[in-house]
């Protein structure tokens, strides 16, 4: 347990003191690093998050053995109030509409005025301030819940799970939406997108799937997930093929939507990332976030062998970065870096110890044991998947 934890809290300390080396030679670039970075992290949590809800209210019973990580991973969920903190203390560096440059273009000019009240520096802290509590409320509320069935399950208890789960999602779905519009897509000026709360969550949900796909067989490598077999990673591999299909959909659709609009305002999103070496960045995510995995979780023995999901997840997560790098940083104007790496091994690495923290700590008694295994015999019977 203890090697679990404190390896990748070293890699993320030492990423951290690499990142402040970087701010130090250049804040602005580095501060719009850390905000993709931070946007991943929080994508993945509350995709986790959202999954854990819908799993509850559903009635689904074959993440059971599963639990204690896929929870884990939405656990981390508090973590995001630390890691706004730098984008919070220099909103001057990160948003254009916080300290506008005097050259701005008349159009770009003419839509910040516009939005001039809604991105008040105080507004924007006090809208931030409420995402945050609010997700760290429900992820509080959502494991307080867990540890209690892990004690002793009872049919109430799965109601309560259920009802906090139904309550939680459309909360979720709201805040979710406006903090990707608040924090991620305010750094384009002038630009704007109705489905990019919407683009923002499907690639956070694949990948939260990706995380889980890794921690699931790490766990299982442990024996901290009783009874999780093939029809399981199965399971797991399904939801990642759905969320490959989502994430490339809501894509097409928002490039179509704008490309057939043609509108310099619009436009100017995709121009931006289809230059130098943007347009390298473009083909790995279509290719490696999107063709690849599609062809792979087609087939149905690689989607049941958890060495696989853990491979795949890998570089899912790696591609998940890299989208969000693609999202955040061309803002700026400007293009890949390599040192744009170490923000993200710095939040992913404090997030993974943290969750690995939750799975290793999260008790369970014999009930819960029983329970799981009447589970696992009961799946064995009615979920065979063709």
């Amino acid at each position: 347990m203890r090697r679990g934890v404190l390896v990748p809290l070293g890699i993320g300390l030492a990423a951290g003191a690499l990142t402040l080396v970087y701010a130090l030679v250049d804040a602005r670039r580095a501060l719009a690093a850390w905000t993709a970075a931070f946007g991943f992290v929080l994508a993945t949590a509350l995709g986790a998050m959202v999954l854990v809800m819908v799993l509850h209210v559903t009635g689904a019973r074959w993440w059971r053995v599963l639990r204690r990580v896929v929870v884990a991973v939405a656990g981390t969920t508090p973590l995001l109030a630390l890691f706004f903190l730098p984008i919070a203390g220099s909103l001057e560096l990160v948003y254009p509409w916080a300290a506008p440059p005097p050259d701005l273009p008349e159009r770009v000019a003419r839509a910040l005025a516009h939005q001039q009240a809604w991105h008040d520096p105080r507004f924007f802290l006090v809208r931030s301030l409420l995402y945050l509590a609010t997700w760290t409320a429900l992820s509080v509320l959502l494991r307080r819940a867990d540890a209690a069935m892990s004690r002793r399950p009872t049919a109430a208890r799965a109601a309560r799970e259920r009802t906090l789960s139904a309550a939680g999602l459309p909360i979720v779905a709201f805040t979710l939406t406006f903090a990707a519009f608040d924090w991620l897509m305010s750094r384009e000026a002038g630009w704007v997108s109705n489905v990019f709360g919407v683009y923002v969550f499907t690639s956070g949900l694949l990948s939260a799937l990706a995380v889980i796909g890794v921690a699931s067989w790490m766990a299982s490598l442990r024996g901290l997930t009783d009874g999780a077999g093939a029809d399981h990673f199965h399971a797991v591999g399904r939801l990642t093929l759905m969320a490959v299909i989502l994430w490339a959909y809501i894509a097409f659709f928002q490039l179509l939507l704008i490309w057939i609009a043609n509108l310099p305002a619009e436009v100017s999103f995709y121009w931006a990332r289809s230059r130098g070496s943007w347009r390298t960045v473009d083909v790995v995510l279509v290719v490696g976030r999107f063709a690849l995995p599609f062809v792979l979780l087609l087939s149905r023995s690689l989607k049941r062998s958890p060495l696989f999901l853990a491979a795949l997840g890998s570089w899912l997560v790696v591609t998940s970065a890299l989208d969000f790098e693609w999202l955040v940083v061309p803002a700026a104007g400007a293009s890949p870096s390599l040192a744009d790496a170490a923000p993200f091994v710095c939040v992913f690495a404090l997030a993974w110890a943290y969750g690995a923290h939750l799975v290793y700590t999260r008790g369970r008694a014999p009930e819960e044991r029983g329970a799981a295994e009447d589970a696992v015999r009961r799946d064995a019977l009615r979920y065979r998947s063709p």
